[in-house]
C-alpha cells in the first residue's frame, strides 16, 4: 500500500503523519519499524531496499519520504549527467516500476510540500490502483479561516458560533516570530486556541463570541488597522507610539511590515471595489477573499485615504523591505518608515 500526501497545508499533513505513526507504534517496537527520510537526496535503489526490508516484531513497515517527486540537484549538471527534468522523469519511472512489486508489509508515504499538477504520471497511477490512497492538503486562505474553525471545533466535539469563529479569524492572526511569511503558524495557533475553548466551556454547548473574547490573547489585528490609520492620517506621535507596542510585545519586525504591507494592498483592494459600485462588506469579501468583518473595516479605511497617500505609503513599504533585507536596522527601519510617512511635507 502506498500513499500520497501533497499540498501546502502543512499542519494537517502533520496531523495525518502522525495518525500512520501511532497506528504502526501500537503493534509494539516503537520506531524501529518507522523510517523518515528526505527525498531531495535519496537514490532509488536505497528507498528500494528500505522497502524491502523486512518489518522487526511486528507486521507492518511505515517509510515515509519527503520531497522526493520535486527535487533538483544541488549543483550544476555537468556534461554527461542527467539533467533535472530527467532525473525526476527517472525516479518517477523507477517508482512506477517497483510499486507493483511493493511488499504487503510496507506502508510508502510519499510526502510533497506542494500541489503536484494533476496529470503528474505518479497521481493518474494513484487514481487507477486499489492500492494508493491520494489526499492533497490545501490550506485555507483568510476568508475561509472561519469555515475551517467551525469544521475542526466540530472534530474536537463541540460547536462554535459563526460569529466566534470570525472574531476567533480576527484574534489569531497569521504572524510568527520566524522570518518567513509562512501562515502555517496560525493554523496551530487555531487549534490550540479551540482546544482552550472546548475545555472553557467543559465540551458542552455552543463556543461563544464572548468566550472568545474572554479566553483568547488578542492578536494585533486591531493595532494594524490603527497603525495604518494613524500613518494615513499622518499622526506621527500615535503612529509611532502603536509601532513601539507591537515591537515591545514581540512582533517580529519583517512580520510586523509585511502585515502592514499587506494591509495597505487590502485598503487600495477595496478602494477600486468601492469605487467600481461594490459597496457593502459581503460583495468586498467576496472579491478580496477576506471575513466579512475584515472587509467592513477596509471599507471605512478605503474612504478615509487617498489612493495618492497609499501608494505612496507601499512604495516606502517595499522600499523599507529591501533596506532591512540589505543589513539595515529592523527596528530602526520601521521607525523611519513611520517617521517618512507621517512627515509633513510629504508629497
Amino acid at each position: 500500500m502506498y500513499y500520497i500526501l501533497h499540498g501546502d497545508d502543512e499542519f494537517l499533513r502533520a496531523e495525518q503523519i502522525a495518525e500512520f505513526k501511532r497506528q504502526v507504534a501500537e503493534e509494539g517496537m516503537g520506531d524501529l519499524n518507522v523510517s523518515v527520510l528526505d527525498g531531495r537526496g535519496l537514490e532509488l535503489t536505497e528507498l528500494i531496499n528500505i522497502c524491502n526490508t523486512v518489518p522487526f516484531v511486528a507486521t507492518r513497515r511505515l517509510v515515509i519520504v519527503h520531497n522526493l517527486l520535486q527535487r533538483e540537484p544541488a549543483r550544476d549538471t555537468d556534461e554527461g549527467e542527467e539533467s533535472p527534468r530527467a532525473r525526476r522523469a527517472s525516479i518517477v519511472s523507477g517508482l512506477l516500476e517497483y510499486l507493483p512489486h511493493l511488499p504487503a508489509f510496507t506502508r510508502l508515504v510519499l510526502v510533497e510540500n506542494r500541489t503536484l499538477p494533476s496529470n503528474h504520471a505518479l497521481l493518474k497511477h494513484c487514481r487507477q490502483s486499489k492500492e494508493c490512497y491520494l489526499r492533497e492538503f490545501k490550506r485555507p486562505n483568510d476568508g475561509e479561516l472561519p469555515g475551517w474553525i467551525e469544521r475542526r471545533a466540530a472534530q474536537k466535539d463541540v460547536r462554535i458560533a459563526p460569529d466566534a469563529a470570525s472574531l476567533l479569524a480576527q484574534y489569531v492572526h497569521p504572524r510568527s516570530k520566524s522570518r518567513q511569511d509562512e501562515p502555517q503558524p496560525v493554523l496551530r495557533a487555531l487549534d490550540a486556541e479551540l482546544t482552550k475553548l472546548a475545555g472553557y466551556i467543559g465540551y458542552v454547548g455552543t463556543i461563544t463570541a464572548e468566550d472568545v473574547r474572554a479566553l483568547v490573547t488578542r492578536a494585533h489585528v486591531d493595532d494594524v488597522f490603527s497603525l495604518v490609520d494613524a500613518l494615513g492620517m499622518r499622526q506621527g506621535r500615535l503612529a509611532m507610539r502603536l509601532l513601539q507596542e507591537m515591537l515591545d510585545g514581540g512582533e517580529n519586525e519583517l512580520a510586523l511590515l509585511s502585515m502592514i504591507a499587506r494591509q495597505v494592498r487590502l485598503i487600495l483592494g477595496a478602494k477600486a471595489n468601492y469605487d467600481a459600485g461594490r459597496r457593502s462588506g459581503s460583495e468586498v469579501a467576496r472579491e478580496l477573499h477576506v471575513p466579512s468583518f475584515v472587509a467592513d473595516k477596509l471599507l471605512t479605511q478605503a474612504r478615509n485615504l487617498s489612493y495618492a497617500a497609499l501608494e505612496r505609503a507601499h512604495r516606502l513599504v517595499v522600499e523599507t523591505e529591501a533596506g532591512i533585507k540589505t543589513g539595515a536596522p529592523p527596528r530602526l527601519a520601521l521607525e523611519l518608515l513611520v517617521l517618512q510617512i507621517c512627515a509633513r511635507n510629504a508629497a
